[in-house]
């Protein structure tokens, strides 16, 4: 193949499916990707970006560098934890964002020429970067990957770049021949550009600070960003090769290289020491800690929850608590789910209408003694349901998947759940639902297993949490 592999004209990508089979937590990207210390780099990595025609024309006609510089980093970051950290179906959202984003990116440049986002070369250089600058980011550290790491991470990216829709084709098939891209991209292709000395005046200008330094008066956050900002131009400069440094017009003092030396390998100090929570960012260390806590409990063997049986489902049932299940504690699981899924009033009309039919359908199929309610030994000799609890867990399904996608992603389950579970207990079941395996969880799938705990049959905590009575 080519050293720039191919540069055929825009057109919407269409991403991959994210399977069940993508790097998952023991892969190199999971790793190091979610890294805080990847701050450390990633001025350089967007230097590189901006630096190229086509991304640099898009930043200069469509950026707010300026005004808000801290978004193009934030958003960088949270969505490359996404194509790396979320379920397949998040991922495969993330990467239909970014395509519906860079789609009414395009225009003509200062020199009449036209530029286009989703121009697949341009695509390719920017997904490849934050490769690039993981490599960069490990070995200013002081902890360079081995050659089988950086193989292994190589492989991993051009994983990710199929899921946001780069074809293999714009992408080197090797990680010797990415260097050689890499090697000739940066002599032919990338110069300055206005959108380059954009980013550099946005990061030594006047800039607000982030949301999370908003309490600082405005005198002391002046001086911050005086020294800060200067000082991460500065080892952003140095971490540059110097023909490309010079090229790019970026100036540093003497001293430059030893603060990029000191900063990146006291990075690296920080991050051995660190636990998760504090090693990597919001998305990542979400991830990473709820698989850990899985798999030590799998070891113990209580990673999945056997069945509830229907004795217990009654008592989850019995929201009253008077020892029978009637139309008000099945109204009271209505209201619950309703009032968690933030349900419309015509959503919330026909939850409750289908609860109330399967009301209907327990008490003429279980109410043996005619009282009106259903006991524990009624309910314990309940079979599989009928069609109204079908209808009833459709319904639910349909609520919890907010996009109408046909999916129920982790964070629509999440969001049904609240805060309450552990991040273990949240993906084991989360998974528990996944019965073809497939690494998704499909509306039909979501209400076949809430419908399974309900009849006793199944032992997702669903239903446990949201009752109130784990």
């Amino acid at each position: 193949m080519s050293d720039i592999p191919g540069q055929s004209g825009p057109r919407d990508p269409a991403p991959a499916p994210a399977s069940a089979a993508f790097p998952g937590p023991d892969s190199v990207a999971w790793r190091y990707v979610g890294q805080w210390r990847l701050l450390t780099v990633l001025g350089r990595a967007l230097v590189l970006e901006t630096a190229h025609p086509v991304v640099g024309a898009g930043v200069a006609a469509f950026s707010t560098y300026r005004y808000h510089p801290w978004r193009r980093a934030v958003q960088t970051l949270l969505s490359l934890q996404r194509v790396v950290y979320l379920d397949p179906r998040g991922r495969e959202k993330e990467a239909a964002r970014l395509t519906r984003l860079h789609r009414h990116i395009k225009g003509v440049d200062d020199e009449g020429r036209r530029f286009d986002a989703l121009d697949p070369e341009a695509r390719a250089w920017v997904h490849l970067t934050l490769f690039e600058a993981i490599v960069t980011m490990c070995r200013a550290g002081g902890d360079p990957l081995d050659a089988g790491d950086e193989e292994r991470l190589y492989e991993e990216w051009r994983a990710y770049g199929r899921v946001i829709g780069l074809d293999d084709a714009v992408v080197p098939a090797t990680v010797a021949e990415f260097w050689t891209y890499f090697e000739r991209m940066t002599r032919e292709r990338l110069g300055v550009s206005r959108g380059l000395r954009d980013l550099v005046a946005a990061v030594t200008g006047d800039f607000p600070p982030p949301a999370q330094l908003g309490f600082l008066p405005d005198p002391v956050w002046r001086v911050l960003r005086g020294v800060g900002a200067g000082a991460y131009m500065e080892m952003t400069a140095a971490l540059l090769e110097p023909e490309l440094r010079e090229r790019l017009g970026l100036r540093m003092r003497p001293g430059a290289p030893a603060l990029a030396a000191v900063v990146c390998r006291a990075a690296a100090a920080v991050d051995r020491l660190a636990p998760p929570a504090l090693r990597y960012m919001p998305v990542a260390a979400a991830a990473i800690t709820a698989e850990r806590q899985l798999r030590r409990e799998l070891e113990r063997g209580a990673g999945r929850a056997g069945a509830a049986g229907p004795e217990t489902v009654h008592g989850f049932l019995d929201q009253t608590g008077d020892g029978f299940i009637g139309w008000a504690d099945l109204a009271a699981v209505a209201r619950v789910l309703a009032g968690r899924l933030e349900l419309d009033e015509e959503r919330e009309t026909a939850l409750y209408d289908a609860f109330h039919t399967w009301w209907q359908e327990l008490r003429a199929t279980l109410d043996t003694d005619g009282d009106g309610v259903v006991s524990e030994a009624e309910y314990a000799a309940a079979g599989p349901g009928g069609a109204a609890l079908r209808a009833a867990m459709d319904t639910v399904a349909a609520a919890v998947d907010r996009d109408g996608d046909g999916f129920v992603d982790q964070a629509e389950y999440t969001r049904l759940l609240g805060g309450g579970l552990r991040p273990a207990e949240l993906l084991s079941s989360f998974r528990q639902l996944d019965t073809d395996g497939d690494g998704r969880v499909t509306v039909a799938e979501f209400a076949a297993g809430l419908g399974a705990f309900f009849t006793g049959r199944g032992g997702s905590p669903v239903g446990r949490h949201l009752l109130g009575r784990a």
